[in-house]
């Protein structure tokens, strides 16, 4: 089968750091708006227990609250710490994506398109989400067969109701 895009993409510590950027930005609010609306129920139902004068209930209440809060900020902060640990260890590697009609392969492994989560492409990068937390990061200036406007067009065809653009931010 004849490959239709060949890409070799360097991962360092820089790019790394901009997809998590890139990856805190976009479901961050999401992220914060559910924080918000869940804390606000647990308040809620506090206030209810208190106003009817139940106190165990209220304070089971109070301790569900503070441990959903903790576990909010503990969980994500922990998942940095193990992502940013696991790719310090592989500094400056190269991946080579190689993208055939149906199928993308990485190194020798193979993933299908419409099994991709989600698609970005921002002014450097194309993002290609596997699952919620897992991209693999594809260089615009790493193409060796085609180019990045060729491989915009094809992904988004692939990727239809998964693609993005993300518009540049003015400064």
């Amino acid at each position: 089968m004849k490959p239709l895009f060949k890409n070799i993409t360097k991962y360092s510590d820089q790019s790394y750091q901009q997809f998590v950027d890139f990856h805190t930005n976009k479901y961050n609010n999401s992220y914060k708006f559910y924080t918000i609306i869940i804390s606000i129920l647990f308040v809620y139902c506090i206030i209810l227990n208190i106003t009817q004068k139940n106190i165990g209930l209220s304070l089971l209440f109070i301790g569900m609250l503070v441990g959903y809060l903790m576990m909010r900020v503990y969980v994500p902060a922990k998942e940095y710490v193990k992502n940013k640990k696991r790719f310090s260890n592989n500094k400056s590697s190269f991946f080579t994506f190689t993208f055939y009609k149906f199928f993308f392969t990485v190194d020798s492994q193979r993933f299908y398109y419409m099994k991709l989560h989600k698609v970005f492409e921002t002014k450097e990068y194309f993002y290609l989400y596997v699952n919620e937390d897992t991209a693999f990061l594809v260089s615009k200036n790493g193409f060796k067969l085609g180019n990045s406007n060729d491989f915009s067009e094809f992904i988004k065809k692939k990727c239809l109701l998964k693609y993005s653009k993300q518009k540049e931010k003015e400064q």
